[in-house]
């Protein structure tokens, strides 16, 4: 009776070893939680105020093991003497998945800048100065946030956030597995 038990609950778990994370998902959770507003640079000398507002997931689309992330940002730069210029910068960035076991939510690592469009493309700014803080932002924000929290609430997903799981990138999806 020992063994059918035992071998009852090693394949309910086998059944539970792992889940799918896909684009779609990882798309809703950043649409609820993506977005923010500040400003960079010296008030009243040369200063940006930038609004993050979305983001664009691929899982394994630009290279096997990375997530892809379109960001659109608009700035309102403004430099002493000049009148205000408004900005919109479209960033691709890609990253490395991992799964924070103590947080319980796939965060990205090992950010590249992979392509900048800036419209209009012709402005009176001095731009490095001031779009690589812009850029560097939206990279950090992307950084120290999670892009898709496990949930309590589903049984398969509460049981993987106490293992020790491995995540992968399986056709266009983070799998998380143990």
């Amino acid at each position: 009776m020992k063994i059918i038990f035992t071998l009852v609950i090693s394949l309910f778990l086998a059944s539970c070893a792992s889940y799918s994370v896909t684009e779609q998902q990882m798309q809703e959770y950043l649409d609820d939680r993506s977005g923010f507003e500040r400003t960079v640079g010296v008030k009243g000398l040369a200063h940006a105020n930038v609004k993050f507002e979305n983001v664009k997931v691929g899982i394994g689309r630009v290279a096997d093991d990375r997530v892809n992330l379109d960001a659109d940002s608009k700035a309102k730069i403004m430099i002493q003497g000049q009148s205000s210029q408004l900005l919109q910068i479209k960033v691709s960035f890609s990253a490395v998945p991992y799964y924070d076991k103590d947080e319980g939510a796939i965060f990205l690592n090992d950010l590249n800048v992979e392509d900048v469009d800036i419209q209009p493309n012709e402005f009176n700014l001095p731009s490095k100065q001031l779009l690589s803080p812009i850029i560097e932002m939206v990279g950090q924000y992307l950084l120290t946030r999670p892009v898709y929290r496990l949930s309590d609430e589903d049984f398969k997903q509460s049981l993987l956030k106490t293992a020790r799981p491995e995540l992968l990138i399986k056709n266009h999806e983070l799998v998380i597995q143990i």
